[in-house]
Parts: C-alpha cells; structure tokens; sequence
C-alpha cells in the first residue's frame, strides 16, 4: 500500500512538474498561429485586419519613430508600411510564456520591401509583443521590433 502511495505521489507531482511546460508550449503554439494569421493580413495587404489584432490602446514602437497608439493610428500606420510596397512578411516565434491574462511573445521576422532603385530587398531583425487576454482573445498591447 505504501508502494501505491508513493507512485500516486509521483504521478501527482510529474503532473505539476510537466503542465507549465505544456501550458507554455500551447501558449507558444497560439502564438505561433496568431503570427501567421498577422502575416497573412499583412500579406494581403488588410491594414483593417491588421489592427483588429491589437487592443484598443495598444502601442506599435517603431525603430527610429515616435509610438503609434491606438487602433485607429495602428491601421493607418500599417496601411501606409504596406502602401509603401512592403510584403512577404514572415514571423517565427522564439519564445512565448503568460502569467494569467498577460503573456509576452518574442522571435524573428523577414519581409521584402523598396530598395535602391525600386528592386525588392530583403528586411529581417528581431520583434517583441507583450499580449493581454480581452474577451477571450490574445491581444497585442506592446508591439516593437528592430
């Protein structure tokens, strides 16, 4: 009977030990679905569909620019990126983990856009969004890259 004690105990255990590190793979997972249906729009060019994905006071923090706050500037923000002739957009996430409605999401991404004499050039650096539960949804509120 002992014996049974012990390896209920270590089931219980492994079970705490193994759910974080699924809890987080599933959020990487869902982040991971949430980067491609942001690069499917984007690819599209739905700066609309774009901006449905932020919250509603979310931030954008663009390299060498002043932040873009709010949905309504966040679309128009990407509408003009997009305008501009840039597409191709790919992200791969690194890295994903939440703590109750809050969670953060970090990788790479890659996009062509203009280059020296209207020839395709290849972009590509790092990004980071921190992400808030909203009516069941993951939203980005913080969203920079380099």
């Amino acid at each position: 009977m002992k014996s049974l004690r012990s390896v209920g105990a270590l089931f219980a255990l492994s079970i705490f030990m193994v759910t974080p590190v699924s809890l987080a793979q599933d959020f990487k997972s869902s982040a991971q679905s949430a980067a491609s249906k942001w690069d499917e729009a984007f690819n599209k060019g739905d700066a609309s569909q774009l901006a449905k994905m932020y919250g509603s006071q979310a931030a954008l923090l663009p390299p060498g620019s002043a932040p873009v706050v709010g949905e309504q500037n966040i679309q128009q923000f990407w509408k003009t990126t997009i305008g501009k002739g840039f597409g191709q957009h790919k992200v791969t996430v690194q890295q994903a983990e939440t703590k109750g409605d809050m969670g953060y999401a970090y990788g790479r991404w890659q996009a062509t856009g203009p280059g020296d004499g209207g020839a395709k050039k290849q972009f590509e650096g790092n990004w980071s969004n921190v992400l808030e539960r909203q009516g069941g949804e993951w939203k980005t509120v913080l969203h920079s890259w380099n």
